[in-house]
């Protein structure tokens, strides 16, 4: 890694080191109550966007409120007393084409919003009003309450969130590390009420405590002068109380020197065995990105040397000779990370190592021997050497020169957090991770700290769970876990390193040239045809970064073990490439092979010629066949612990894709395939080799067409006489055509939820408006954003009814997906179609300014450029592959929205949404295990259809899913309830391809 540092790099006028290519110029204020902001002018930014960091989080809650922190997090949204109408700030946002959210983490909490760039003022000043005056009301607080415990029914059968509570459950009980950070209705509600505690109260003092002016860093990103971004901030902020606060601190002893050597069993939801280690770091120092701690370096220093940071990359390599390659061999492990651990703070560093397990490494003792390995490595690794296994990276200055541009929602989140920690002038270094000091004696410290003596690990697989050395563990939500102490030092400690190991290869990836083409072009052009390969090219130099992108399907139908073999093959020869700054994909899609490569054009066609020659000489090794065949397993039958809305949702997909099987029908077809199967199967694959490319960013035409010629050479000389023979043919990519759903008639999938253990249900609807037209686009979005605050504001605050979530399909639609843990899903579709005949009365009775509003904001929103190389590649890419080829898109839907009138959106809304008779809709479905005893304590039965389309909102009925009778559902006798999945897609109608 090249020693840069600070100085030998640009600056800006307030002493911030910026890359070479950053074009926003920055100042930094502090206002005269303390409060320190960063002002960012970014002349081409289309939105504007605001974040205020402030340093208070979970480890601050009360012993007697688990969760507080969040809490008050939640109930800021709320209202203020200067905008004291609920959800208003919210609304806001939402009417001028923003979004807006906020995180808890251990010592801060993070408000961050964005909008467009007109709307800022206005924005900005109810954003203050968290800050300055937030209206706290009695009724919000328990309303609140459900919603943070809906968001905790989640959690619950969530691994990681699990796994969290497992670590906080075995470290120091005297330590608030320790707690349940996230809440529930019964610590924030019902506990503090039987202590005799006011929880509305409590949450205002909390606030006023800990919301101090001088603990906040803001930063606000816009097209505005920074002139006007500072009369902007010092105008909203300056009535932000200070109260003269320090910013809190905690001690090191999260685990105490005697919780080392540990153990630890757990019994995860999900298939699959993984290990991870986590070793205390001792002493107190931050590093960039990492915590790290020793006791004789100053805390503000550590940052520029970087220690984790170095120890991951040598650990977490993939590459001959690393740890992972060797588990690999034996075929123990499928995966391997290292690095800083969620988990840390300030004032202790955790860092981890996590190793995926094959069946047979689970079975080979595989606590023992993959920590074993993990000790190993550190143990062999040579103190001098260290340094010349970091040179395989790229350049840290060059990863910060040519990094790509954030967009201002991100940027201003990141920032803000980033202005707690780093200095001013390393406050962009610091904030992208960028070591700028090589420091052995402090990467001596760290390996030092990874022995057994300070270790735990963490061994999980469900075969544990018939273990009898186990100890019960209680979390919060009363999840048993289980855990042992089995002590192994001695053998641990005696174990030689192994002389496998050793440090990585010079890396060929890293590039050298960095000049940038000087023609752009608005869209991609066709610059190379033959039979076998089509190039379209796009060079775009706008990004200013000396890179460039691939995207290539090849023609078939291709089973996902067959990308999963070819990116096993691929792990050890491009994890080079992913150092050096260049990535690639291997995936099956429904037409066929999706090859994409993206990095500095520089070395980009070696990376290619790589993935290609693989692709092209591949081979079935059936020992990592096994391996990856059961890697699959694992992965279809995890699919039923993904959370209810998102397999709602991945349901109703399967459901209107022609050439698209259920995960089901994988589980059931695998075990059939053995290694000789695809031994046969791939040559058929590659034989109908039909390429087509899109090469944009700093690629020019030549370079592109020399390498699309180079494919097709590669491509005749593997399959030449077969690739003929189908090109002749005119044997063309499959297209992917979509279920046309019947008009009049609505389909419902229903299902109990796929994993027994989650209580929440969920419902996904659909109502599909036609196939891929501009004006019917423009119509379904400014429906779906219009109507999707209110949504949110009716069904989940006022109703209380879980989550909702926003969702627009491959065929223009106007979704509605809703989730709770109290409510049956046909009660949930129930409350949307009432929710309907209210969105229709908006529609029709909205001001006309206000419908201009809208159709100005979403036009705003939609024709905002893309901040990166990689989301323009993908945004031309998804035209080629659709074959509608509308490399205008944008400018077109833009045109046909803002041409749009009041009375086309309602009547389109009755048409294709409100009026049974005419709209398309398809309903999934899925019961969480508390359906039933939510409809027995008194949920609605399903609504009948109405000749508006409209539903009752009588709730006197109970809505338990066996209640539903036959061929009933949530619009009455005439819906077709969906048994066998294909058969049904069989009986449709499809939509024309545009291929």
């Amino acid at each position: 890694m090249a020693d840069h540092h600070a100085s030998e790099l640009p600056q800006s006028p307030g002493s911030i080191t910026l890359p070479i290519i950053d074009d926003h110029e920055y100042r930094l204020i502090t206002l005269g109550n303390g409060l320190r902001a960063l002002l960012v002018h970014d002349a081409t930014a289309e939105k504007g966007a605001a974040a205020c960091d402030v340093r208070v989080g979970s480890l601050s809650d009360p012993d007697d409120v688990p969760g507080l922190a969040h809490f008050t997090e939640h109930m800021l949204f709320y209202s203020s007393h200067k905008y004291p109408e609920e959800d208003e700030y919210s609304k806001f946002i939402a009417e001028h084409g923003g979004h807006t959210n906020a995180y808890t983490a251990a010592e801060s909490t993070n408000y961050h919003f964005d909008c467009n760039w007109d709307a800022l003022e206005p924005a900005l000043d109810r954003f203050a009003q968290f800050f300055i005056s937030p209206l706290i009301s009695a009724d919000g607080v328990d309303r609140e309450a459900n919603a943070v415990d809906s968001e905790h029914g989640k959690n619950l059968n969530s691994d990681p969130w699990r796994k969290l509570q497992l670590w906080k459950a075995v470290a120091n009980p005297a330590h608030p590390f320790s707690r349940f950070s996230t809440g529930s209705f019964d610590t924030l509600i019902t506990q503090p009420k039987q202590a005799g505690t006011d929880p509305h109260e409590r949450v205002r003092r909390f606030h006023q405590e800990h919301y101090s002016a001088g603990l906040m860093r803001l930063v606000v990103v816009s097209r505005h002068t920074l002139d006007e971004l500072e009369s902007l901030v010092r105008d909203k902020f300056a009535a932000v109380p200070d109260g003269g606060l320090a910013p809190p601190t905690f001690s090191p002893d999260a685990v105490a020197p005697d919780q080392g050597g540990l153990l630890i069993r757990m019994v995860p939801q999900r298939d699959g065995h993984s290990l991870e280690l986590q070793a205390s770091l001792g002493g107190r120092a931050r590093a960039a990105g990492w915590w790290g701690e020793w006791p004789t370096v100053a805390e503000q220093q550590h940052y520029r040397q970087a220690p984790s940071h170095y120890v991951s990359h040598l650990l977490g390599h993939e590459g001959e000779g690393s740890a992972f390659a060797l588990l690999k061999a034996r075929g123990w492990a499928t995966g391997l990370v290292a690095g800083e651990a969620g988990t840390s703070y300030s004032g202790r560093s955790f860092f981890m190592c996590r190793i995926d397990l094959t069946d047979e490494g689970h079975l080979a003792r595989g606590a023992g021997r993959g920590s074993s390995s993990v000790f190993r490595w550190a143990s062999g690794l040579p103190a001098g050497e260290k340094r010349r296994g970091c040179s395989t990276t790229l350049p840290a200055d060059m990863r910060f020169n040519y990094r790509d541009k954030q967009p201002p929602y991100s940027y201003a989140s990141s920032l803000s957090q980033a202005m707690q920690v780093y200095s001013d002038a390393d406050l962009l270094l610091g904030a992208y991770s960028v070591p700028l000091e090589y420091d052995p004696d402090l990467i001596r410290q760290v390996v030092a700290d990874l022995t057994p003596d300070k270790a735990r690990v963490l061994w999980s697989s469900k075969s544990l769970e018939a273990s009898s050395r186990t100890l019960l563990l209680r979390c919060w939500w009363l999840w048993q876990g289980r855990c042992c102490c089995m002590l192994q030092l001695s053998e641990w400690r005696e174990e030689a390193p192994l002389p496998e190991l050793h440090l990585p290869r010079p890396n060929p990836y890293i590039p050298k040239q960095f000049g940038l083409v000087e023609d752009g072009a608005p869209h991609p052009a066709l610059i190379h045809a033959t039979p076998m390969v089509r190039l379209w090219h796009k060079p775009d130099p706008s990004f200013k970064v000396p890179k460039a992108s691939y995207v290539s399907p090849e023609a078939a139908v291709l089973t996902q073990l067959f990308a999963k073999l070819l990116n096993d093959y691929l792990s050890e020869v491009t994890y080079d490439a992913d150092l050096a700054g260049l990535h690639y994909g291997v995936r099956a899609t429904t037409a066929g092979l999706l090859l994409s490569v993206y990095g500095y054009s520089d070395t980009l066609a070696t990376l290619a010629q790589t993935v290609l020659g693989k692709v092209l000489g591949f081979q079935v090794l059936p020992d990592r066949f096994q391996v990856v065949k059961e890697k699959a397993a694992k992965d279809f039958h995890n699919m039923r612990y993904d959370q209810p809305y998102q397999y709602a949702l991945y349901c109703l997909g399967v459901a209107c894709e022609e050439r698209r099987w259920h995960v089901a029908d994988y589980e059931a077809a695998l075990p059939g395939l053995a290694a000789q199967q695809l031994e046969a199967f791939y040559p058929r694959l590659l034989s109908r080799c039909e390429a087509e490319l899109l090469a944009g960013g700093n690629m020019s035409a030549a370079a592109a067409t020399q390498f699309a010629q180079g494919l097709e050479r590669q491509l005749r000389d593997r399959w030449g006489l077969v690739c003929s023979a189908c090109c002749t043919a005119a044997v063309l990519l499959p297209a992917q055509r979509v279920v046309r759903l019947p008009r009049g008639r609505p389909a419902l999938l229903a299902q109990p939820g796929p994993n027994p253990a989650n209580d929440n249900s969920a419902v996904a609807v659909s109502f599909q408006v036609g196939p891929d037209d501009m004006r019917r686009n423009a119509l379904a979005e400014l429906v779906t954003a219009i109507g999707k605050r209110d949504a949110f504001h009716q069904l989940r605050t006022v109703e209380q009814l879980g989550w909702v979530r926003a969702w627009l399909p491959a065929v223009p639609a106007v979704p509605a997906v809703v989730g709770s843990t109290a409510h049956a899903a046909a009660y949930l579709e129930q409350r949307i179609e009432a929710f309907l005949p209210m969105l229709a009365a908006r529609l029709a009775d909205m001001p006309a300014p206000e419908f201009s509003q809208h159709v100005e904001e979403l036009a705003k929103s939609k024709a905002e450029r893309p901040k990166r190389l990689r989301e323009a590649a993908a945004r031309d890419w998804s035209e080629v592959e659709q074959g509608s080829l509308r490399f205008d898109r944008i400018d077109a839907e833009v045109a046909a929205l803002r041409a749009l009138s009041q009375l086309e959106v309602v009547a389109f809304y009755r048409e294709h949404v409100l009026e049974v008779g005419s709209r398309r809709k398809l309903s999934v479905h899925m019961e969480g295990s508390r359906a039933a005893e939510a409809g027995a304590a008194g949920s609605a039965a399903p609504a009948a259809e109405g000749s508006g389309g409209g539903a009752t909102a009588d709730l006197a009925a109970a809505d338990a899913p066996g209640e539903v009778p036959a061929g009933a559902g949530p619009e009455g006798p005439a819906v077709e309830r969906i048994g066998d999945l294909a058969a049904w897609k069989r009986r449709q109608q499809l939509y024309g391809s545009l291929k």
